[in-house]
């Protein structure tokens, strides 16, 4: 395929640059929008297309429109061109400078591998968690914005998507070839191998050695980062572990290898969770959704005013409800007056003061609501707090064993 000189899509035009990477598939190319901005383009080329890969690159491009996490790439645009060798997809996406391997290059200081790693299992994870395994992860695959300090895993070309998250199913063809064997694992170099989540898992741990030593770990004898980085000689351990030969041997999930750093007292290391409701990729620690309580009505029966309110409120939030900080009542008609049964609230009441009583009601109901979020807030800040000590004492209880039984003598 001759390079074009432009893309054209159903919402804009891009002009190419220059090519800036090439596979065996594919080339990605710098592009500049209508206003100048600079993105990047990937299309495969067509005298290549096949109905594997068509579909697979739809795949790749349904996903990463749909998904938004910061760790992975956003498509923002797509077509399909047309040029003498046939017709090829294509899609848009934010121009990263750099990629990882650019930055093992360059020797990456000791005391920045783990905050790069971080957003990179980041990334993963959240591909996990929404069904997604990579199956390709490399250095080339990663891109880094050294303006934002920002990780993203792109090229998910070979992915397996579950079927749940898919426009469309795809099998994986046993002749479908890595880009890259050096990061494969060894289950994905055997036909007829079951392939999971754990192949990320393998490569991963390739990747974390190798941004320190600069070396990919394979086989015995290979340089650990103890030679290069004695303060973070523990992470041998974990490499160990994560590029074991059986995938059973493996860290089941990225959620393992995060509370071994977070044992670690490596505070930027966040778990992560799939908020099913919204079918987003959050932090654990985001408070449980709240939405706030609403006054639906006003009735009077038998002396009492009664609110209806559109749900029934939790206990924390009637205990915030009727002990509010700072407000304004009628002497005997405070909050705490306001008794609730299900989602009525109630208090007896002379008539003259009803319109009086309806608006300070309206008044502690907002106040709740904010103290209730903050609640909420707080809790989830201590749980998470909680988590991680309990974390840092099983490392360290742990190392404390590993010592004792080490110098002891039987």
């Amino acid at each position: 395929m001759k390079n074009p000189k432009s893309f054209e899509t159903a919402c804009g035009d891009y002009s190419v640059v220059s090519v800036i990477g090439e596979g065996g598939a594919g080339r990605v190319f710098l592009v500049r929008d209508h206003s100048g901005k600079e993105m990047a383009l990937k299309c495969l080329y067509p005298e290549l297309i096949t109905t594997e890969r068509r579909k697979r690159f739809k795949n790749e491009i349904d996903f990463c429109q749909r998904e938004c996490h910061e760790n992975l790439i956003r498509v923002i645009d797509s077509g399909l061109m047309i040029c003498a060798d046939g017709k090829t997809p294509f899609y848009v996406m934010p121009f990263f400078p750099m990629t990882l391997r650019a930055l093992i290059e360059k020797r990456i200081p000791s005391d920045k591998v783990l905050p790069i790693f971080n957003q990179i299992l980041n990334g993963v994870e959240a591909a996990h968690l929404l069904g997604v395994t990579h199956r390709d992860l490399k250095p080339e695959n990663i891109l880094y914005d050294p303006n934002r300090d920002l990780i993203v895993v792109a090229d998910f070309g070979i992915a397996h998507f579950e079927e749940d998250v898919l426009a469309t199913t795809v099998e994986t063809q046993p002749a479908s070839k890595m880009a890259n064997f050096s990061y494969a694992a060894p289950e994905q170099r055997s036909k007829g191998s079951n392939v999971d989540l754990r192949v990320d898992i393998y490569a991963l741990g390739l990747i974390l050695n190798e941004m320190f030593t600069t070396k990919v770990p394979h086989g015995t004898g290979y340089q650990k980062i103890e030679t290069v980085a004695p303060s973070y000689t523990y992470l041998d351990s974990l490499i160990e572990i994560m590029i074991q030969q059986s995938p059973g041997a493996r860290p089941s999930n990225i959620e393992d290898i995060k509370k071994g750093l977070i044992g670690r007292k490596n505070s930027f290391v966040v778990l992560q969770h799939l908020d099913a409701k919204k079918h987003e990729v959050v932090l654990a620690s985001t408070p449980q959704q709240f939405t706030p309580i609403k006054l639906k009505g006003v009735d009077w029966s038998k002396g009492m005013l009664l609110f209806e309110l559109d749900q029934v409120p939790p206990r924390k939030w009637i205990e915030l409800f009727q002990n509010p900080s700072g407000y304004s009542a009628i002497y005997g008609y405070g909050p705490s007056a306001i008794g609730f049964q299900k989602n009525t609230a109630m208090i007896r009441i002379e008539e003259r003061l009803a319109q009086q009583i309806v608006n300070h009601f309206k008044e502690y109901l907002n106040s709740a609501n904010r103290e209730y979020q903050k609640h909420l807030s707080t809790e989830a800040a201590q749980r998470e707090l909680e988590q991680r000590r309990q974390l840092e004492q099983e490392i360290a209880e742990a190392e404390t064993r590993g010592r004792i039984l080490k110098n002891v003598k039987i």
